[in-house]
């Protein structure tokens, strides 16, 4: 913290005081009978002889007044030393300046004060007062002003009078307490007449350089140099005792010592003139700097490294084909890479000069994320920057696609990742978005979905008559078939609806990745959907020898959903469960609300879900039992298709896991109020589903 200046003739007023010689000394006899008789002829219970510090007032004598000193900012005395003449308070409570002032208000209670200014006689500086203080209103009349102005005369006599035993005895004292801090100082301080010959070595000197006292006083100076230096130190030293140093100069010189044992090290001399006696001498503080000159050199090896690692990291921020740019908190950018200068035709100062991040995004696509964010949160956003801020502050990456627009205008898909940045005091400072060109992902995803979808809808129609065929032969439309005929007819059969459910669940993929898979919310019943799918599930469930229990919470559940969408939800839920459940087990089905959602839940008792393969189960093609000799069929695809239809009604879906024990997979979707038709007017709550 940086000290308030202090003005130039309060600077003088203090030092004032300091040549007095009384200040933080004990009460004296000759001020006390001074007080005594004030307080007598007063009529007063306290008189006081203040002097007044920048911080504080202290008391060279009481009476009357338990304190020796009290803060400046709440005395009467730091007023009275401000103008010449008595200054007089008749009644503190009328007075705005001290009717608030703890003196008044706490438990001395002073209602009165009288002061005169107390002066140092050799600059006339006033610097204390001699006052009175009474705990009852009074007038003061100008007989009594004349009376205390006598009194204060008698003070400031006293206080700019010493004896020349006070003067010897505070000299000794000067000197004993210069002696000790030369004895007690931690530098090294040397003290050499005009000549270079030592006149006084203190301890620190001596443990610097080894020597003892008796062993360097009254020798030359420059046997404390190392040998190299020496007639560069001689010249010096008689430089000095021809030319001195000006009056309040100092000089400052680096030089080499030499230690008793021979050993060497850097210094730093600080040398500056004194007289005595009328003889020129000269004192030098001498400080080892070897330690100082050590952590340079680390600092400069330390720096030497930051700059090869800044100019290594800036090679390499500047050649990938990532774009990456940093803003400060204010959204300023800071940082702009080559990568982004390519990608987007700016130079790194345009957008330093010009704008932010946001400028670069599509003004549309900001508003909508803005009105989703919006909606999400419940609460209008403030910017467009939000939209980041959000994930950010939770120390998370906010990753997303974006739409970038370039320089020239072009318009270009990319995948946006942004991390904050944090202070020391773990303040968000900025952010750094790291940005990569998706166009070309993007087109060779195109030629795949419509690689995929030209191959889907080219197997569907062989296959649809495949099956067909394999359906007459199966029913006897070309006579009786053989027993072994009939099984590998059966193993075609299931293979053939094998590959149908691939290519629908491969096209219901392609769908939902291109955006053009159609929704038609409705509002409905949940526990009518979650029915119908156990019913539609219930053969499927009967080959693993598996049964459902279905129970729903009291009250119908409403839910706004694509029925059909839904229904494919809850059955490749069901489906999975019957699957992988012991043979002969109940799969648990269980609706039931919480808070704002309604919760589906499927639970079996099968081996569960490894660890490992939490983090890929809603993936394409994710399988925990991979091998290409796997002991349940599948896709691969349900759950993937089955967490982006959830997704698309603004639900969530997650499980939970005890592998051997218990797997329950749950679905949350927002409930909203049942239709009008739904609720009769003479009708009550349904009765709950067991």
């Amino acid at each position: 913290m940086i000290a308030p200046l202090v003005p130039t003739d309060e600077i003088e007023r203090i030092a004032a005081l300091c040549r007095l010689h009384v200040l933080d000394t004990p009460p004296e006899e000759r001020f006390d009978r001074i007080t005594r008789t004030a307080r007598r002829l007063f009529e007063v219970p306290i008189a006081l002889v203040s002097l007044v510090d920048v911080n504080r007032q202290w008391f060279k004598s009481h009476p009357g007044l338990d304190a020796f000193q009290t803060p400046r900012e709440i005395s009467f005395c730091g007023h009275a030393i401000l103008s010449e003449g008595a200054f007089i308070v008749r009644n503190t409570l009328e007075d705005i300046r001290f009717s608030d002032n703890p003196l008044v208000t706490g438990d001395l209670a002073l209602r009165f004060y009288a002061g005169i200014p107390l002066h140092e006689k050799q600059g006339g500086w006033r610097v204390g007062t001699l006052c009175l203080l009474g705990k009852e209103a009074r007038d003061f009349s100008e007989a009594d002003i004349e009376a205390l102005t006598d009194l204060a005369q008698w003070a400031e006599t006293e206080l700019n009078f010493y004896s020349i035993e006070q003067a010897t005895r505070i000299t000794r004292e000067h000197e004993s307490r210069l002696q000790a801090i030369v004895e007690h100082a931690g530098e090294a301080i040397i003290s050499i007449d005009a000549e270079g010959i030592v006149d006084t070595f203190n301890p620190a000197a001596q443990r610097m350089f080894g020597y003892p006292q008796q062993a360097i006083i009254g020798k030359p100076a420059v046997l404390l140099a190392a040998r190299r230096f020496r007639g560069e130190v001689t010249d010096f030293i008689e430089q000095l005792g021809t030319d001195g140093i000006s009056e309040g100069q100092r000089i400052n010189r680096q030089v080499f010592g030499r230690c008793r044992n021979g050993k060497r090290f850097p210094a730093n001399l600080v040398v500056s003139e004194m007289q005595s006696g009328g003889r020129r001498g000269f004192t030098a503080i001498v400080r080892d700097i070897s330690e100082r000159r050590r952590t340079a050199d680390t600092m400069k090896k330390l720096n030497r490294q930051l700059a090869d690692t800044l100019t290594l990291q800036k090679a390499i921020l500047n050649s990938t084909n990532y774009a990456i740019i940093s803003v400060n908190a204010h959204g300023q950018v800071t940082m702009f890479n080559d990568g982004a200068e390519r990608m987007l035709g700016y130079a790194a100062d345009e957008m330093r000069v010009q704008a932010d991040l946001l400028r670069l995004h599509d003004k549309d696509e900001l508003t909508q994320r803005m009105q989703a964010l919006s909606f999400e949160l419940g609460r209008p956003i403030r910017a467009g920057a939000d939209i980041f801020i959000a994930k950010v502050r939770e120390r998370q990456t906010d990753e997303a696609e974006w739409t970038w627009i370039c320089k020239s205008g072009k318009r270009i898909p990319i995948m946006q990742s942004i991390t904050g940045v944090w202070d020391d005091a773990g303040k968000l400072a900025g952010f750094v978005g790291v940005a990569h060109d998706t166009s070309e992902r993007k087109r060779i995803e195109q030629l795949k979905n419509e690689f995929i979808a030209t191959l889907s809808h080219e197997l569907r129609t062989p296959l649809t008559s495949i099956r067909g065929s394999l359906g007459l032969m199966a029913g006897g439309a070309t006579g009786a078939l053989p027993p072994m005929a009939v099984k590998l007819v059966d193993v075609a059969n299931k293979n053939c609806d094998r590959l149908v459910r691939l290519i629908n669940d491969i096209l219901d993929v392609e769908k939902i990745e291109s955006g053009s898979m159609r929704f038609e919310a409705s509002v409905q019943p949940l526990l009518a959907l979650v029915e119908q799918a156990v019913a539609a599930t219930h053969a499927y469930a009967e080959q693993y020898n598996v049964s459902f229990d279905l129970r729903s919470e009291i009250g119908e559940m409403y839910v706004s959903v694509d029925a059909d969408r839904m229904l494919q939800v809850i059955v490749n839920l069901l489906s999975n469960a019957s699957k992988f459940a012991p043979k002969g087990d109940v799969v648990e089905v269980r609706l039931r609300r919480m808070d704002s959602h309604a919760r589906l839940s499927v639970i079996d008792r099968g081996r569960g879900i490894p660890d490992e393969f939490r983090n890929r189960i809603f993936q394409k093609f994710a399988q925990a039992d991979g091998a290409d000799n796997r002991q349940k069929g599948g896709t691969g695809l349900g759950l993937n298709i089955t967490k982006a239809i959830v997704d698309r009604h603004g639900g969530r879906i997650d499980f939970v896991s005890e592998p051997g024990v218990r797997t329950e997979f749950y679905v949350d979707l927002p409930m909203v109020d049942a239709p009008p038709e739904a609720v009769p007017a003479d009708s009550s709550p349904p009765p709950a589903t067991e």
